[in-house]
């Protein structure tokens, strides 16, 4: 029977070598560590990419990992957009490196390499908790989590002052029927908040209470009267529009997703 050259014992000796980061209740480690551990026990091996598809917008690439003897130890592949996603810009002039980077990091992963229990690497890990406090004004078209909820609080803050709101009263409300405060409000319940505000003039609406009951506002909107104002859903389709920049194209694709929702992005 010919000899095992590598042993599993090898690649969790150059793997416990490496340093790794902390994310979350995790232990995670950078493709480049990964890599380190590769060449431990591999110092001839293979790290072959391949871009699979690529366009103007977007790139595939497939990592390959070989022993040194040009034995395939695993195969992975990373697919990356170039957009920007809020604050997060470097897809915009590094689409293919970070792609290749995803990729080479996955693939080492399989094939056991910088690796506990996740095949995520460092990299990707905290790439996907900053997209998680992103927030979406239209498709792959993001903005921080904490600038839309400024936004949001905006449009509230507008709704309140022409529907005479008493935050306090309001923030009383909001903790008996949701449980939370206004301060710890998520960017989703705001949004619902400022939704259910919209209508508070109706006299047979379940809020009707906090209707023009701050006495220092003397003009509200008059009773079942619909009130005009700048939503949130209105600034958001705004920004797409500009991060559109001077695509026509995918501008007028806003424009007809938001009319379609009720706003006209136009006025």
């Amino acid at each position: 029977m010919e000899e095992v050259k590598v042993s599993y014992s090898q690649i969790e000796k150059a793997n416990s070598e490496i340093k790794t980061m902390k994310i979350g209740t995790g232990d995670y480690a950078k493709v480049s560590e990964r890599v380190k551990a590769f060449r431990k026990v591999y110092p001839m091996g293979e790290i072959i990419t391949d871009i699979e598809e690529i366009n103007d917008t977007s790139v595939r690439i497939k990592a390959t990992i070989k022993d040194e003897e040009s034995n395939v130890l695993s195969t992975a592949r990373a697919t990356e957009e170039k957009k920007a996603k809020g604050k997060m810009t470097v897809n915009l002039t590094d689409m293919i490196e970070n792609c290749e980077t995803s990729a080479v990091g996955r693939a080492l992963g399989f094939a056991g390499f910088g690796i506990d229990k996740e095949v995520a690497s460092a990299e990707d890990v905290t790439r996907n908790k900053e997209r998680a406090k992103q927030y979406e004004v239209f498709t792959n078209m993001f903005i921080p989590d904490n600038d839309a909820k400024k936004i949001v609080k905006l449009s509230i803050g507008e709704l309140m002052r022409k529907m005479g709101v008493v935050k306090a009263h309001l923030g009383e409300l909001v903790s008996e029927q949701l449980w939370t405060t206004l301060e710890e409000m998520s960017t989703n319940q705001l949004i619902k908040l400022e939704s259910k505000l919209r209508t508070i003039n109706l006299e047979n609406d379940e809020w009707h209470e906090l209707y023009a009951e701050n006495s220092k506002i003397k003009e509200v909107v008059p009773v079942n009267q619909e009130v005009v104002y700048e939503s949130s859903h209105y600034k958001f389709g705004r920004l797409a529009l500009e991060m559109a920049g001077t695509d026509s194209e995918l501008q007028n694709e806003i424009i007809d997703f938001y009319l379609n929702a009720g706003i006209d992005l136009s006025k």
